[in-house]
């Protein structure tokens, strides 16, 4: 079930709205999360609305403060909802729940996934913080209606994002090949993307959605191809201790992370206690030891757990107080580490991880090639 959704003025958040009120007020949803400004109108965080004349969201609002997979994990983890519950989320955000759906760190149960063509989105300083007169959405509108180009506001994960186009969600909002001056596509994919859509006026779609998808990645893929070319000096363990040269061993990034699932992290674990003397000894072996230590360590530990499952949302990035641009290091492990073993994180919910599975066939010879 596919078809357009008219509105007024290309006033595409307002139409979206109405559609959310609807799957409030027929009772088919009992509460959606979804994205809401802030009262100053600086920032959006997602909430989790029940009453329909609460709902002011904004789903062309260009910002991802949290994941999202996160709020769904702990909202699910425990128990599955009882009934309907309708999250809005964006494409990197429905692979990374598809991905600790796998890991067992959340639970679908009557969740109904929205999910959106995405732009880009910004970090939340520049989200905040832009020169007088620029409005976040109307960036974004001009970019979807002229092609303007938006890079320069956008986070590194998303100007090479490995696919703004959403995959396994119940219902997808298409804002690419759809003139959004007139309206914005709807697409119901399982059967409670239907049940949601039943009842809603659709006008018949006549666009080139899978053209302009097309346009859009074939951009994202020379980007991308060109920042990982870009990031080859970043090799060894030299080069990797200057690059996590600025890390304070806040773990902010692991905090940020989606993937990370650890119920007990062995960095926050009495694994590495030590008490004055084992410190000084440690100190006396080298000469000299950096305060606080293992941050290097713990870089690498991290990205041993959750390389294969990174869907590259950037939050870890975002999240960084010493602002280390830890999207130059880990978009080139993610695709050399996920090509390796032919796996792309949330695209297939039935796929197992790869580290859980054994193949006869493979790593036959041990070695560099």
């Amino acid at each position: 079930m596919e078809g357009l959704i008219l509105v007024k003025d290309g006033d595409i958040a307002s139409g979206c709205n109405e559609l959310f009120k609807t799957f409030l007020t027929s009772g088919k949803l009992e509460a959606i999360l979804v994205s809401q400004e802030t009262p100053n109108g600086k920032m959006a965080f997602p909430a989790l609305i029940s009453d329909p004349e609460k709902l002011r969201s904004n789903i062309l609002s260009p910002i991802l403060p949290v994941s999202e997979a996160s709020e769904i994990s702990r909202m699910t983890i425990n128990k599955g909802s009882d009934k309907p519950v309708g999250v809005v989320i964006r494409p990197c955000q429905v692979r990374a729940l598809t991905e600790i759906v796998k890991l067992n760190q959340a639970n679908l149960e009557n969740i109904v996934v929205i999910s959106m063509d995405c732009p880009g989105t910004m970090d939340v300083n520049t989200f905040s913080n832009l020169p007088e007169g620029k409005v976040p959405t109307d960036i974004i509108m001009d970019h979807l209606l002229k092609g303007t180009d938006i890079d320069q506001y956008l986070r590194s994960s998303c100007r090479t994002c490995k696919d703004p186009v959403p995959m396994n969600a119940d219902i997808t909002i298409g804002l690419f090949g759809v003139d959004l001056g007139s309206g914005f596509l709807v697409q119901a994919h399982t059967e409670s993307g239907e049940r949601l859509l039943e009842g809603v006026k659709l006008e018949a779609y006549k666009g080139e959605r899978e053209k302009a998808i097309a346009k859009v990645r074939g951009g994202k893929d020379a980007k991308r191809e060109a920042f990982i070319s870009s990031k080859k000096e970043i090799k060894g363990i030299e080069a990797i201790a200057d690059f996590y040269d600025k890390c304070v061993n806040c773990h902010n990034c692991m905090n940020a992370c989606p993937i990370c699932y650890c119920k007990e992290c062995i960095f926050h674990s009495s694994v590495f206690d030590s008490d004055a003397n084992k410190y000084v000894h440690r100190a006396k072996n080298k000469g000299i030891m950096k305060m606080p230590d293992g941050a290097l360590l713990f870089h690498i530990t991290r990205m041993n757990h959750m390389i294969l499952s990174c869907v590259e949302c950037g939050l870890c990035e975002q999240a960084c107080p010493s602002n280390i641009p830890l999207m130059d290091l880990l978009i080139p492990v993610a695709e050399n580490a996920q090509r390796e073993l032919d796996y792309y994180p949330g695209k297939d919910p039935d796929e197992k991880l790869p580290m859980v599975v054994f193949r006869e066939d493979e790593y036959r010879s041990v070695g560099e090639k």
